[in-house]
């Protein structure tokens, strides 16, 4: 008998490259004209299984696997030692994604039909189903870990009254406050974090502060610079064009007496190096 799951240490998933495509395995199989010699049943039942199995085979290349599944179910209920009825089941729940029911699925095909032709490719789905399944537990526990960390965030967004993001009639997303009832749930989620995740809440809780306030004062000082100090530079700066202008045609005519003495009064009230 082969061991039980739980007694065999789990091994680390494959890459996404080496999964089994599911399509192509279940495009690998062919409708029967008769069954398997080492599956004894009477004459009227073996048409029944044929048919039964015929049919939920092109259910299933044609988009209604939900159909075949159901047939499959009940067919390997009562002939589980009919392995490609029972294979095909497995294979169909591997491609809804149900990938422990798949594994237990062609566990059952080898334990009933050990010495099938179909064994090798049902022991490599049932290895490839296992590899799903522990691919999927690792991700539900990462995002179980991300959710626990965000945890103090959420609850201090929702404490603070931040945006939070629904959907309108259109089903596209809009802005909007979270309301009292979410703040409360998140609340009553914060009140059960242990001692170190309330120390970390409290340091997000300063941080975020801490950003707000910095924000708000940078926004401040932008505002004073652009609508205050920014346009008395630009008009000084105007200014002293005008006065470098002023000087630039004094000197062109300095010739004349009256601007050359406009010109000597000008530099001696405004001496070069005093700034203008």
């Amino acid at each position: 008998m082969r061991p039980n799951q739980t007694d065999r240490p789990l091994q680390p998933a494959k890459s996404k490259i080496e999964t089994l495509d599911w399509d192509r395995v279940l495009s690998s199989y062919r409708e029967l004209d008769a069954l398997p010699g080492d599956l004894m049943a009477s004459e009227s039942e073996a048409e029944r299984l044929l048919s039964v199995y015929n049919r939920a085979l092109r259910q299933a290349t044609t988009g209604n696997a939900d159909v075949a599944m159901i047939a499959l179910e009940k067919v390997t209920a009562s002939w589980p030692q009919f392995s490609e009825a029972s294979s095909l089941y497995g294979v169909l729940l591997a491609k809804e994604r149900r990938y422990r029911a798949a594994e237990e699925q062609f566990e059952k095909v080898l334990l009933a039909a050990p010495d099938t032709s179909l064994a090798r490719t049902v022991d490599r789905c049932r290895l490839a189903a296992r590899e799903e399944r522990i691919r999927e537990q690792a991700r539900d526990s990462s995002r179980m870990r991300k959710e626990q960390k965000l945890t103090p965030i959420r609850a201090h967004m929702a404490r603070s009254g931040i945006l939070q993001r629904a959907a309108d009639e259109q089903g596209t997303g809009r802005v909007q406050m979270a309301g009292r009832r979410e703040q409360e749930e998140v609340l009553r989620m914060e009140e059960g974090l242990s001692p170190s995740a309330r120390r970390v809440h409290g340091k997000v809780s300063r941080l975020v502060q801490g950003l707000l306030i910095a924000v708000i004062a940078s926004s401040l000082l932008f505002l004073v610079f652009y609508f205050v100090i920014r346009p008395m530079i630009v008009r000084n700066e105007a200014l002293r064009e005008q006065l470098e202008w002023l000087e630039r045609i004094l000197d062109e005519r300095s010739e004349d007496a009256p601007v050359a003495e406009i010109l000597d009064l000008y530099r001696r009230t405004f001496p070069q190096g005093s700034g203008k």
